[in-house]
This record gives C-alpha cells, sequence and structure tokens, in this order.
C-alpha cells in the first residue's frame, strides 16, 4: 500500500534551529540538464553536473523569537555556509549545507508577510533513509 505524505509531514532546521512554526512549504530540489553535441555519427547528450536548491517558503518573523528572518540577516552578513535538515515524519532526512541569503522585508497591506527564498545548496545533499 502506499503511504502518502503532505508537507505536515515534514520538519526543517537551518544552522540547528527548528523553523517548521514560521515555514508554509520547503523542498529540495535538483537542477538536472544536460548539453547534447551534434557528431558525424549523429546527437550524443551528456549529463552536466547536477547543483541543487532548498526552497523555504513562509511568514516574516522579525524581531521573534528564534526569528528564521533575523537568522539568515545574520548568516547572510557573515557569508559562510550553514547546515539544513529535512525531515520526514519517518526518520528520513535530507541534509547539506546551503549558502545563506537575505530575506525580503514587507508585503501587502491586505496580506500576511510572508517569504519565498531558494538558497544555493554547497555542493550535493545527503539523503538518508528512515530506520
Amino acid at each position: 500500500m502506499t503511504v502518502i505524505y503532505t508537507g505536515r509531514n515534514l520538519t526543517i532546521e537551518v544552522d540547528a534551529v527548528a523553523y517548521s512554526a514560521q515555514t508554509s512549504s520547503t523542498t529540495v530540489n535538483a537542477q538536472n540538464s544536460a548539453t547534447v553535441y551534434q557528431t558525424l555519427t549523429g546527437p550524443k547528450s551528456i549529463m552536466d553536473p547536477t547543483s541543487w536548491e532548498l526552497q523555504i517558503v513562509g511568514f516574516q518573523d522579525w524581531d521573534e523569537a528564534s526569528s528564521f528572518c533575523d537568522a539568515m540577516v545574520a548568516a547572510a552578513t557573515a557569508g559562510d555556509p550553514i547546515p539544513f535538515e529535512l525531515a520526514l515524519s519517518t526518520g528520513a532526512t535530507v541534509t547539506g549545507d546551503i549558502i545563506p541569503a537575505f530575506p525580503p522585508f514587507g508585503g501587502a497591506a491586505d496580506s500576511a508577510l510572508e517569504f519565498d527564498m531558494t538558497f544555493t545548496v554547497d555542493g550535493t545533499p545527503t539523503y538518508t533513509p528512515g530506520p
């Protein structure tokens, strides 16, 4: 039987701090591409190196205890990669390091203040299956 998971089965930690309460969506995405060369015997496809991204969508939480936005400003100012862990309730995880970025500040008068940030993963993330 297939089990259907939702985003509510995920937890996200960045730099060892849990941010699931502030986020509404989190995904790790592979950016795959190939280059096609025309040879005398026909086309030949070569896989390009895969790059990875961590996308986090959530709510701006400036000046709150354990603020994701404040932490990203500090990390982006320092400029060093920081660790992340995206975990499924089964115990499966994807871990790696991201290049921090500055979050947006502000938004529309009639909406919750949100952010949608895509971080470059430094290297290749590690998938660990659940127990």
